[in-house]
């Protein structure tokens, strides 16, 4: 069956370690099966905390497809049993998905849009892709263009051979993933701002996307 635009959603919820296996078991009470989980590492800006080195957090990062009715469903009980509304908790959002093969049987109940769903984007998520060691310096510069915070991910491969596929863009041992949230407003600056300081037009300094972001809980 040939599928429409935004059919489907990548569910995406960032939390505390350990917390990861709570999000599949969530997904699964709302028909959703299948699910992967990736460790990052969450920044905040707190003197305090840089002070004695704490300042970063160990996080991971559950995504999970679902069609648009699932997927609804899914990211309320997150916001209410992981009680989202209170910060630190965790962050979850969705991302429109174009396409999905080989897993229609994890999809859930036929798909059915949720309110709201058609109108302009006001959040979105931005991706940047770096050699290891310049995660933290796109997280200061986004934060100095307006972002708050971010979630990075050490991207490894099994072997020396072998990569590791994120949105299908195979990601080398020795890269990390940025992954900020930015009101849509200031999404132009930011990416203006790290593709300025981490020179991304020259070859090999970093790949950046950015995708619209349909529904966001926990962001302050």
């Amino acid at each position: 069956m040939e599928l429409n635009r935004f059919d489907f959603d990548m569910n995406v919820v960032i939390v505390k370690c350990g917390m990861g296996s709570k999000v599949l078991s969530i997904a699964r009470s709302s028909g959703i099966c299948g699910g992967t989980i990736i460790i990052g590492r969450g920044t905040v800006k707190n003197a305090f905390l840089k002070f004695f080195e704490l300042d970063q957090s160990r996080k991971e990062i559950v995504m999970v497809i679902s069609n648009r009715k699932s997927g609804c469903s899914f990211l309320e009980k997150i916001y209410k049993e992981l009680k989202l509304d209170k910060q630190g908790n965790g962050i979850a959002f969705s991302i429109p998905v174009i396409n999905v093969i080989g897993t229609k049987h994890c999809m859930g109940d036929e798909e059915q849009d949720c309110k709201g769903d058609n109108k302009m984007f006001l959040y979105n998520s931005i991706f940047v892709i770096v050699e290891r060691g310049n995660a933290q310096t796109v997280v200061d510069v986004a934060n100095d263009a307006g972002a708050r915070g971010a979630t990075i991910i050490n991207a490894r491969g099994a072997g020396v051979h072998e990569t590791q596929k994120i949105f299908a863009i195979e990601i080398e041992p020795e890269k990390e993933i940025v992954l900020l949230l930015v009101d849509s407003a200031k999404t132009e600056k930011v990416c203006e701002h790290i593709s300025n300081q981490l020179e991304l037009e020259e070859p090999g300094k970093g790949i950046m996307f950015v995708q619209g972001v349909n529904k966001v809980y926990g962001l302050y």
